[in-house]
């Protein structure tokens, strides 16, 4: 009688007792928490292994998505042709939640991207930088394509390159962003200083003999 009050409460909140036919986690959550209620209030048995598997499926659920997420990388090359690097740091970014969805897709252009510190040095502003509106939400919930977004950056570092930059006349860029393990996007910024057209030509010389080489040897394996 017991395990059939708790197929009657499962079926009510349109989850079952078999594998879990709803994608929302939160859901689940609250389903639990009813159950657990239920089963203090009321003596229900509560099917432990069937709240295990749930949780299983959900971290499984959870695993995928971080993986897909993972291996998403937008690269900068222009700013290795026209910049050479001198320091890279790390930073995290504040994003919309549809900033982050158009990411998702595909939808960044860090091609003319540029960073800026501020008036007291303590903090950088990544400027110019391409995020296409997301297709799935209206234009009034949409966000600023070149929108300024702070990034999340240690004083002392930001200190340290906005007196490089006006003492020396050099520039920050952003040259790569990615998902990293945990999902959380990531902007890896460096401090440049311009390149003049000599430094070009044996950059690009460089470049197309590293590809010849590796199209060599392609060759020769077969």
């Amino acid at each position: 009688m017991r395990s059939r009050s708790i197929k009657d409460l499962s079926a009510t909140l349109g989850c079952g007792v078999g594998p879990i036919q709803h994608n929302n986690k939160w859901f689940h959550l609250v389903l639990l928490l009813v159950v657990l209620t239920l089963s203090e209030t009321s003596g229900f048995v509560i099917p432990v292994n069937n709240l295990s598997r749930q949780h299983e499926q959900l971290t499984s659920l959870a695993a995928k998505k971080k993986k897909k997420n993972a291996g998403m990388t937008f690269d900068n090359r222009v700013a290795y042709r026209n910049y050479e690097i001198v320091e890279k740091i790390e930073a995290g970014i504040s994003l919309l939640g549809t900033e982050v969805k158009s990411i998702r897709d595909g939808k960044l252009n860090l091609r003319d991207g540029y960073v800026r510190t501020s008036y007291d040095g303590r903090s950088c502003v990544l400027h110019n930088v391409h995020i296409g509106k997301y297709s799935g939400s209206g234009a009034y919930f949409n966000h600023e394509e070149l929108r300024p977004r702070p990034l999340l950056v240690h004083k002392a570092q930001a200190l340290k390159w906005a007196q490089q930059v006006d003492r020396s006349g050099m520039t920050i860029v952003p040259i790569k962003a990615y998902f990293n393990e945990d999902s959380l996007f990531k902007v890896q910024i460096a401090l440049c200083k311009g390149k003049n057209v000599r430094d070009k030509r044996e950059t690009i010389k460089q470049r197309d003999e590293k590809r010849e080489t590796s199209r060599i040897i392609k060759s020769f394996r077969l």
